[in-house]
């Protein structure tokens, strides 16, 4: 299925990681950008407009969260997906507490990337979001 071409900000500070979600958000024909650091991509998101934001756990520069917080303040209507390793309930909340439109879990939900960041983009929820919303 086709999708519209859409820029995503990959925060990540794992190369190998970020050449993977490069792979297969491009091959759905989505350009990905990379940032590093917390600084790096708070940068790249001053400087230009970004669909989606992806988010690992930790940067040498802070936390998600923090960086979570920052990206939702500048730019409220950008949706913001983890990717983290960390698979705790207390994680998933914080994200989602702090501004996060979804969370997946490196590395078991790697192969929902695409669906998840598709189903964002285009404005629907995906499985696990409904059912996290189900959740009391």
């Amino acid at each position: 299925m086709s999708h519209p071409r859409r820029r995503v900000l990959c925060a990540e500070p794992h190369e190998d990681t970020c050449h993977l979600i490069e792979i297969l958000l491009g091959r759905q024909g989505h350009e990905v950008v990379s940032a590093k650091t917390i600084h790096d991509c708070i940068e790249l998101a001053c400087e230009t407009h970004f669909d989606l934001y992806m988010l690992d756990d930790d940067y040498i520069d802070g936390t998600a969260i923090e960086l979570c917080k920052r990206l939702r303040e500048m730019t409220p209507e950008t949706p913001i997906l983890f990717f983290s390793a960390q698979a705790f309930k207390r994680d998933r909340e914080m994200a989602m507490s702090a501004g996060a439109s979804a969370y997946l879990t490196k590395p078991d939900d790697l192969f929902e990337i695409v669906q998840t960041v598709n189903s964002i983009l285009t404005g629907k929820r995906t499985q696990r979001d409904a059912s996290d919303a189900e959740k009391p």
